[in-house]
């Protein structure tokens, strides 16, 4: 699937146990992705302004929003090359799209001060890459959002390839943490986990309809759109600006 283009999303919260059979059965319609047939670690830094006003968008289902976070990607046994990005997560009137620019891991500090990093300003970069730094230019630079909160987990993901219309991951393992330390791939020290009981938090991306034979596996798997943001759990369970209980568990199960 081309990441870039306008998509739907489709989220479902199912205990481990289903997730994993609703995996396997994923793993019969649509390809893994190449190279990581066995999962890989995945590390975000979210940003947001000091009163979480991007936050507060998504709770006041604003139709126009958008969201900066930087992901890093890599395993300690290399079978995964350490990369990161920075990217701008837009939805607009329930459509989603995400623009990223490749950037060195080592640049994401400087991004986090709320400067624009170097290598981005390189006047070889291409159109897309502009883009994305007149955006940074506004969300951060000139709107101050700067790092709230890290996330890791586990991801399985299938693949209908670059000219599909279709794109199924399977996250475990959720965890944050509120330090902010420096973003290295595959790094384990994340002691808050995001939901009380494990689960699967299972993503469908679309280009265009839904395919049958998808449909049918949602009520053969008794499937239940559900929205649970990664970030927005966070910073309900542990961060006092929004969390009305930061030590209570919001029960998704």
């Amino acid at each position: 699937m081309d990441a870039t283009q306008d998509r739907r999303e489709f989220k479902f919260l199912l205990p481990a146990e289903e997730g994993e059979k609703f995996r396997l059965f994923i793993s019969s319609m649509i390809p893994v992705d190449r190279g990581a047939e066995d999962g890989y670690p995945v590390i975000s830094e979210y940003y947001d302004t000091s009163d979480r006003h991007s936050y507060w968008q998504k709770q006041w289902g604003v139709a126009n929003r958008r969201r900066v976070r930087a992901r890093v990607y890599g395993r300690v046994d290399g079978l995964i090359p350490p990369a990161g990005f920075i990217e701008i997560k837009h939805k607009l009137d329930g459509d989603g799209v995400k623009r990223r620019a490749a950037l060195p891991i080592e640049s994401l500090a400087e991004l986090a001060q709320g400067k624009i990093p170097q290598p981005l300003l390189d006047p070889n970069r291409s159109r897309a890459d502009k883009h994305v730094v007149a955006e940074l230019q506004d969300l951060i630079v000139d709107a101050g959002a700067r790092p709230v909160v890290q996330v890791r987990y586990d991801r399985m993901a299938y693949d209908s390839g670059p000219e599909g219309t279709i794109r199924v991951t399977f996250d475990t393992g959720l965890r944050c943490r509120f330090d902010m330390k420096p973003l290295t791939p595959d790094d384990p020290d994340f002691p808050l986990a995001l939901v009380k009981h494990e689960i699967a938090v299972v993503e469908v991306k679309t280009i265009g309809s839904v395919p049958i034979w998808l449909r049918k596996a949602a009520g053969e798997f008794q499937l239940q759109a559900q929205s649970m943001s990664k970030y927005c759990q966070s910073l309900e369970r542990f961060d006092p600006v929004v969390a009305k209980n930061p030590e209570a568990t919001l029960l998704l199960l």
